[in-house]
């Protein structure tokens, strides 16, 4: 049964969302175990003997399933008097596939890379009922003087976890015999993510909050959702970006396993530097929102991400490319921070769901194409050459964030810390 309970019946509004704001931190501390190991995805396939255009589908194909799926499925949800039935039950498939993933080896014993590669791609058809909702649902859940603050903790104990999980799990798969050392980490993830499933479970979730105006005429006809100026620059610019973002990304392990020599010990350690990066960037992004906009985040971060895979093509020192990993996230924070709040801040509650979902689309759409392209263009032109095309996409992303400004109706956000 679904825990659906309006806000101002059982208790007082702030102690509901005080107790969900606790059950979204808990949950994500045990998400946050799963998502290190699903890190490993690519090494994994890559260990299995998977060419390189089976390693970009692996990375390239989500995307594609995000971006036909998308908005249907927003439509879908918009429609559901009770969503939580249907954005926990999503997930819990999904997780449950990785379950499966443990045992590929197994059931598979020949062509076992390209049957992982086709698992993968299947278990993103239900995750897309959970994305769209669940971007939905945390600007009904979260008050939006808390939403940065709660947002960023939340991203910060995600990263905690994955720092831990994929240092530890890149040891663990460094010294057991392969594949057992995948199956078992696999296995213990799904265990693991279950106590997220609880915490889920638990929240107060309010039936179409997002229906709700803000003026005290509920009856009020709601307007059309049209892509207004703001949403299309702000969807534009990021694509451009996230072009530059995907492009190289199914050639990183390849280049860092097949042409560095990397062991899964350094792949696990290069995804907790990632990650350490991630804490650093979101204490600096949040306080430096105490006296900026998200939009201005968005614009400074946006030109400097460019840097990583300019030190990758021409600094090929595993090391160094630690390093830079690990600057280069703490810009990444300020992007994703900035950019889901903005998309908060310039639509209406009754738009987000639509909104989400045009976004969504766009952005995974270029990051299937980007991908395969950068993985194709890597036959002939070296990974080098992929990595300067990134660095100029980013680049021109980063500038049409600064010169196609979105303007958002407020100039910042007071970021609530008594959580």
């Amino acid at each position: 049964m679904d825990t659906i309970v309006p806000l101002a019946n059982t208790r007082s509004a702030a102690a509901i969302v005080s107790r969900n704001i606790r059950f979204l931190y808990l949950e994500i501390a045990f998400a946050s175990v799963l998502g290190a190991i699903i890190t490993f995805n690519s090494a994994f396939a890559i260990r299995l003997g998977a060419p390189n255009e089976l390693v970009a589908l692996l990375t390239a194909g989500p995307a594609l399933v995000s971006a036909i799926a998308s908005i249907p499925t927003a439509r879908f949800l918009s429609r559901r008097t009770r969503r939580k039935a249907w954005l926990f039950g999503s997930l819990f498939i999904y997780r449950l596939g990785y379950l499966g993933i443990a045992f590929m080896p197994i059931l598979y014993p020949v062509n076992t890379a390209a049957w992982l590669v086709i698992w993968t791609l299947a278990l993103n058809l239900p995750l897309i009922f959970f994305t769209n909702g669940w971007h939905v649902l945390l600007g009904d859940l979260i008050p939006s003087d808390r939403r940065a603050f709660v947002i960023s903790r939340r991203q910060i104990l995600w990263s905690l976890g994955l720092i831990v999980v994929s240092a530890l799990g890149g040891e663990w798969l460094y010294r057991q015999p392969f594949p057992l050392n995948y199956e078992l980490l696999f296995g213990f993830g799904f265990v693991t993510v279950m106590g997220s499933q609880l915490f889920l479970q638990l929240l107060v979730v309010p039936p179409h909050v997002h229906l709700q105006s803000e003026t005290s005429d509920l009856d009020a006809p709601i307007e059309p959702i049209r892509m207004r100026p703001p949403i299309a620059r702000q969807l534009f610019n990021m694509t451009i970006y996230q072009i530059g973002l995907s492009l190289p990304s199914a050639l990183f392990n390849i280049y860092y396993i097949r042409s560095l020599g990397a062991t899964d010990a350094w792949i696990g350690f290069n995804g907790a530097a990632a990650n350490l990066g991630v804490i650093a960037g979101y204490y600096m992004w949040e306080r430096l929102l105490k006296r900026h906009s998200f939009g201005w985040a968005q614009r400074r971060a946006t030109l400097i991400t460019w840097t990583f895979p300019a030190v990758v093509a021409f600094i090929p020192n595993l090391t160094v490319i630690l390093a830079a990993n690990f600057f280069v996230n703490m810009m990444h924070s300020g992007v994703d921070l900035a950019n889901f709040n903005v998309l908060l801040n310039i639509s209406k509650p009754h738009e987000r769901a639509a909104y989400i979902s045009w976004f969504n689309s766009g952005i995974n759409v270029s990051i299937f194409a980007a991908t395969l392209i950068g993985t194709y263009l890597a036959s002939p032109w070296g990974i080098a050459a992929v990595m300067i095309l990134s660095v100029i996409f980013r680049l021109v992303g980063g500038l049409l964030c600064n010169f196609r400004r979105v303007e958002e109706p407020t100039t910042g956000l007071e970021l609530k810390t008594a959580d």
